[in-house]
């Protein structure tokens, strides 16, 4: 299996890429101080939802295949699987919907939450699969909050947890900073620059762990 590069952009933005391939999830139009990057148009672009922190469709070239709702789908090697989930407490009538998206790249799977505002159900856990990474909103008040986060993530027990959607600095959102989710976090963190991993340290003997990217730099994953 080819190397797959984890890039962390900032907010919800995250970018899947191994060479000449790439998928680019949630990209944000621009934030108050905080402006897209410059990137090339990937090959795949998943929007979980239609809010301007999460659907930067001008990344978009003529061939990328641009997915903004639920579904099953296979492109090239990888095959995603997106479930509608709420944005809020109230069954979607305060904020939408929501759709969460599973991607098998290179025989690892990683699932994003964009912006979750619930719960998960217990049906929409066993539907999504085992869990090799999971990228989670952490912050509160337009999605689920720490504690909250805590909860599904013992529910899905992922391999690797990646923090998202809480407080930085370029942006005025009124989100909680992701110290709020460390102070109750009780399981293993670690802080880094670039990771690797491979798909044969995902076994059925582990511990979850929590990673922090430093200054938004990316991690390599090896499969």
């Amino acid at each position: 299996m080819d190397e797959v590069s984890i890039s962390y952009l900032k907010h919800a933005f995250f970018a899947l890429s191994k060479k000449g391939f790439s998928i680019f999830i949630d990209p944000y139009q621009k934030l108050g101080k905080l402006t897209p990057p410059e990137l090339k148009n990937p090959n795949i672009l998943l929007i979980t939802h239609e809010h301007q922190d999460h659907n930067n469709r001008e990344y978009a070239g003529k061939d990328t295949y641009v997915i903004d709702h639920p579904g099953e789908y296979d492109i090239s090697d990888v095959s995603i699987k997106g479930i509608n989930t709420y944005h809020d407490t109230n069954k979607g009538n305060d904020r939408g919907f929501n759709t969460v998206f599973s991607i098998d790249f290179e025989d690892i799977n990683f699932m994003h939450l964009g912006d979750l505002g619930d719960i998960l159900s217990h049906e929409q856990i066993d539907e999504l699969g085992i869990v090799n990474v999971l990228f989670i909103p952490v912050g509160g008040y337009f999605t689920i909050d720490a504690k909250t986060a805590k909860n599904i993530i013992k529910d899905i027990n992922p391999h690797i947890v990646i923090p998202m959607h809480y407080k930085i600095d370029e942006i005025d959102y009124p989100l909680s900073p992701l110290s709020e989710f460390l102070d109750i976090y009780d399981g293993i963190v670690e802080k880094v620059d670039t990771l690797t991993l491979k798909s044969s340290d995902f076994g059925e003997d582990f511990e979850t762990k929590v990673i922090i990217f430093n200054d938004g730099k990316s991690a390599t994953t090896k499969s």
